[in-house]
């Protein structure tokens, strides 16, 4: 069986190109998460999305907004992103090009083991079109995407806050985008803010208490207990 290891991480710029730059990180089950900061003006396909891990091409993808505003652009489909806006994408080798109407940062969560999938593209917004769960109880606001392979969970944390989760079998990547958390996994201990994360092994303890954070969990694979549907 293999031992994995809980670890922090930091999204670096890796690959820069003249009107973009790409960061990513991938984790011991295969889930990925890539950030793109994109200059204003800038046309990106995917072609150029290039993961150094594996391709991502036939594999269902979700791609969030958390700053700016970007016409992802599929065929003869034009979908515009602003802040907490997503698109899932399903198809085997779709082609697309991003544009970015202004300064932007965007995320790619994807994992290597999905398998290639037709299925029609599902566009919304994680503050307005996904309920609100009290997942913890509390002063935790979490609204959960559920994809065919993975979990996406949007989550605001109000300040002083506590929380802690004896672990579970997924792998489970956190990162924060607006705030900042004192986060722990067993009795590894670091500050989480913007551009930041942590990466859970299975069935590791973790938790922290908040300063006010908003960011995301992803699950890979996908959690499947009721209150993550």
């Amino acid at each position: 069986m293999a031992n994995h290891q809980s670890k922090y991480f930091e999204f670096k710029n890796e690959i820069i190109e003249n009107s973009f730059s790409l960061s990513e990180f991938y984790g011991w089950n295969g889930l990925i998460i890539m950030r793109l900061e994109l200059r204003k003006n800038s046309k990106i396909k995917n072609d150029l999305i290039i993961s150094k891990y594996f391709d991502i091409s036939d594999k269902e993808k979700i791609i969030v907004t958390v700053g700016g505003e970007v016409e992802i652009k599929i065929n003869n489909k034009n979908f515009v992103l602003k802040e907490f806006d997503a698109l899932n994408l399903y198809s085997n080798n779709l082609e697309y090009e991003i544009e970015s109407k202004t300064n932007s940062q965007i995320f790619i969560i994807s994992a290597k083991d999905l398998k290639p999938q037709e299925k029609d593209h599902v566009f919304f917004n994680f503050v307005k079109d996904i309920v609100p769960r009290d997942i913890w109880g509390g002063q935790c606001i979490s609204r959960v995407f559920y994809g065919e392979g993975l979990n996406l969970v949007l989550f605001d944390l109000k300040s002083g806050f506590k929380f802690h989760d004896k672990g579970h079998q997924n792998e489970q990547v956190t990162w924060v985008v607006k705030g900042e958390m004192d986060f722990y996994v067993k009795n590894l201990k670091k500050k989480l803010c913007a551009g930041l994360g942590v990466d859970i092994a299975d069935y590791d303890v973790h938790g922290g208490i908040s300063n006010g954070a908003i960011g995301f969990d992803a699950f890979y694979p996908k959690r499947e207990e009721e209150k993550y549907k």
